[in-house]
């Protein structure tokens, strides 16, 4: 076998591969043998007919295809562990050269491309331009851990059914649909809806429309939203129709003691001391995720990597994986979350490209730090030792 390997841009290679007629004499028997012992030949015993009537009852074509398949197989195979390449990726297979192959002079000549792991450079990663400090100073105001509570209360409310006209801060049960010049809008309807007028829950324009208005109402109105897909990002009428199924008045509990006991604290102190402590780490770990996207920006900016075709289409796939489990949750087909977003499914992994870009590239630059730190690659957590060392040697 003869191999000519020939380095191409994005870490693509191509190797031109020729097999002489012994090997391929050598493919023929394999696939002979292995065809032959399932085929009867009229007259007789199986495995004793002539090779020519044999080869007939087979049939050219599939013995050619089975003779192909496995001389590519083996040949492709010895081809990488020769040059010592590892892929990434199918490789692509054009034949050059094909013929004769149930006799001697069998000729078979390839070429494949076939994606590696892309050489990775990067510049002084003990020195990257950190402008955040390590373990800054936390506090925690009064207005926050008032706001925790506020949320705690309300989930501890109880309701009581009215017949009286909504106001800010009861409870409301409704129907509704959004309609965009006449054309239904999905993710802008709902039925039993729960809601309560002033929280925030639902567009704010749209919970003031629902004050004053009582169980079994029913109501048409306006309601300017913002154009998401529109750059300058103006407003576009909706109409809204909505019933009202239920009105309740939310009864909050007193924030006392006894209110403490129902999150197994003794007083009310107590509560709040565990609130602010609770603060406290989500505080720390925004802080360190800042750091550590700080440190991966700089960190690419001294990484240089041509990215294979291959690997982006990967992580893509990963993506939308990942999107489509997630929606998959909420009840909603992938399709139907596309058609909601108005894009094609081209369209939305062209915008998912640059991320998968990104994604890969900082996992190949962190691949280089584990490589030149000594940390154990095969440790699932190998990525964040190496993460911990860069915010070591560049946060202070």
């Amino acid at each position: 076998m003869e191999i000519k390997k020939e380095n191409l841009e994005k870490s693509k290679v191509k190797l031109t591969i020729k097999v002489s007629s012994p090997e391929m004499r050598g493919f023929f028997n394999l696939a002979y043998n292995k065809l032959a012992s399932n085929v009867e030949v009229k007259g007789f015993r199986k495995g004793g007919a002539p090779r020519a009537l044999t080869i007939a009852a087979i049939g050219e074509n599939r013995l050619n295809s089975e003779i192909l398949d496995l001389a590519l197989q083996e040949t492709y195979t010895t081809a990488l562990k020769k040059e010592n390449i590892l892929p990434i990726a199918q490789p692509k297979v054009n034949i050059k050269v094909l013929k004769d192959l149930t006799v001697d002079t069998a000729e078979l000549e390839y070429e494949l491309e076939v994606d590696i792991l892309p050489e990775v450079k990067i510049g002084d990663y003990k020195k990257l331009k950190i402008k955040e400090k390590k373990d800054l100073e936390i506090k925690v105001t009064d207005d926050e851990v008032e706001h925790v509570l506020s949320h705690l209360s309300r989930q501890k409310a109880t309701f009581k059914d009215i017949t009286t006209p909504l106001k800010e801060g009861d409870r409301a049960e409704i129907n509704f649909e959004g309609f965009e010049r006449g054309a239904k809008i999905e993710n802008l309807s709902s039925e039993h809806y729960p809601v309560i007028l002033g929280s925030g829950t639902l567009i704010p324009e749209f919970e003031k429309k629902l004050i004053g208005l009582k169980k079994g109402d029913k109501k048409e109105f306006k309601v300017e939203l913002v154009d998401q897909k529109d750059p300058k990002q103006s407003k576009k009428p909706i109409d809204f129709k909505v019933e009202i199924l239920e009105t309740q008045e939310v009864i909050l509990p007193k924030i006392d003691d006894d209110f403490a006991k129902n999150f197994e604290k003794n007083t009310l102190e107590d509560l709040k001391k565990a609130i602010s402590d609770d603060i406290v780490l989500q505080k720390k770990e925004v802080q360190k995720k800042n750091l550590e996207n700080q440190v991966l920006e700089e960190l690419l900016k001294i990484t240089t990597v041509e990215i294979p075709e291959s690997l982006i289409e990967q992580e893509t796939d990963r993506q939308i994986n990942d999107i489509r489990s997630k929606i998959a949750t909420m009840g909603m087909t992938f399709e139907k979350y596309l058609e909601n977003l108005k894009k094609s499914e081209e369209d939305f992994r062209k915008e998912l490209r640059p991320q998968a870009e990104k994604t890969i590239k900082i996992g190949l630059a962190l691949g280089e730090v584990v490589k030149a730190e000594k940390i154990d690659s095969k440790d699932k957590d190998a990525g964040k030792i190496a993460l911990e060392k860069l915010i070591t040697y560049n946060v202070k």
